[in-house]
C-alpha cells in the first residue's frame, strides 16, 4: 500500500518560495532601519559637535577685551583677517579671529592669554577634511582641536564707531554686519542672506567691534550613499556647495562683546 503522507515537490517549492519571500521582507526592512539608524547617528554626532564647537568659541569670544584691572594693557580682538587651509593669509580663505582677554586677571597681557581660531586641514586628525583649531600663537605653534568636520566657519563684525552706545546700521535700519572680506584692512559691509559684500571705504579698527556673529557648517563622518546634499548654505562670507554624499547642519549664533569699549 502506498504511503501517501509527506510533501510533494511542488509544496516544497512553494513553501520555499514563500520562506524566501518573508526573509527577503524582514531583510529589507532590517536594512533600511539600520540605515536610518547610521544617519540619524551621524547627524546627531554632527550637530553634537557643532553645539560644542559653537558654545566653547561664544564663552571665549565673549570674553574678548576682558581687563577687570583696568590698565592699558591692549586686551581685545587684534586680526579678523581671513587665511587659508594652511594657516596664512588668504582673502579667499576661511573666516579667522585673534583676540586676547585677561584670563589670570592680573591687568597684564601674558603670552598665553592670546588665541586664535582657525580653519586648518590637519593630516594627523581628519585628512581631507578641515578642523576647527584654537591656536596660543605667542606661546606655541601647536593647535588643539576644538571640532572635527567644520567645513567652514563665517564670522561678521557689528561695530561701534563713534562709542555712543549703538551698533551702526545700514540704510534699512538694520544692524550692520562687517567683514574685511579682502584683507585690505578696510571694511566690506555684508549681506547676511547671499553672502555679498561691498566696500564701505572704512578702515578696519578692531577696537570698534561690540559684536560678533558666528556661523559653522558642520558635515557627518561619513557619507550616506543614498544621499545628495543639494542645498546652498551661507556661511557669513563664503557660499558652501557640497553637492556630495555627506549630511550637513549649519549654526549661527550673535555674541555680544561686553568687555570691548570700557576703556
Amino acid at each position: 500500500m502506498l504511503n501517501t503522507k509527506g510533501f510533494t515537490l511542488i509544496e516544497l517549492l512553494i513553501a520555499m518560495l514563500v520562506t524566501m519571500i518573508i526573509l527577503g521582507g524582514a531583510y529589507a526592512v532590517f536594512n533600511t532601519q539600520q540605515r536610518q539608524t547610521t544617519i540619524q547617528t551621524n547627524v546627531s554626532d554632527a550637530q553634537q559637535n557643532l553645539r560644542a564647537a559653537m558654545d566653547f568659541l561664544s564663552r571665549e569670544v565673549r570674553m574678548a577685551g576682558y581687563n577687570p584691572e583696568q590698565t592699558t594693557a591692549n586686551f581685545g580682538i587684534s586680526d579678523i583677517q581671513f587665511r587659508d587651509i594652511d594657516d596664512n593669509n588668504d582673502a579667499t580663505g576661511n573666516s579667522y579671529i585673534c583676540f586676547s582677554w585677561d584670563q589670570d586677571s592680573d591687568g597684564v597681557l601674558d603670552n598665553d592669554e592670546t588665541i586664535d581660531i582657525s580653519l586648518v586641514n590637519s593630516a594627523t586628525i581628519t585628512p581631507g577634511v578641515s578642523d576647527l583649531f584654537l591656536r596660543r600663537p605667542n606661546v606655541s605653534a601647536d593647535r588643539n582641536v576644538l571640532a572635527s568636520n567644520i567645513i567652514a566657519i563665517g564670522l561678521a563684525y557689528a561695530i561701534d564707531s563713534d562709542s555712543d552706545g549703538e551698533l551702526e546700521q545700514d540704510g534699512a535700519g538694520n544692524t550692520l554686519w562687517l567683514v574685511d572680506a579682502d584683507n585690505d584692512r578696510d571694511w566690506d559691509s555684508l549681506n547676511i542672506n547671499t553672502g555679498a559684500t561691498a566696500d564701505i571705504g572704512t578702515a578696519v579698527d578692531t577696537r570698534a567691534i561690540r559684536a560678533v556673529r558666528i556661523w559653522m557648517l558642520s558635515q557627518a563622518q561619513a557619507p550616506d550613499p543614498n544621499y545628495i546634499d543639494p542645498n546652498t548654505y551661507i556661511v557669513g562670507s563664503h557660499v558652501v556647495i557640497p553637492n556630495n554624499n555627506f549630511r550637513h547642519r549649519i549654526l549661527e549664533r550673535i555674541i555680544l562683546c561686553r568687555n570691548m569699549g570700557l576703556d
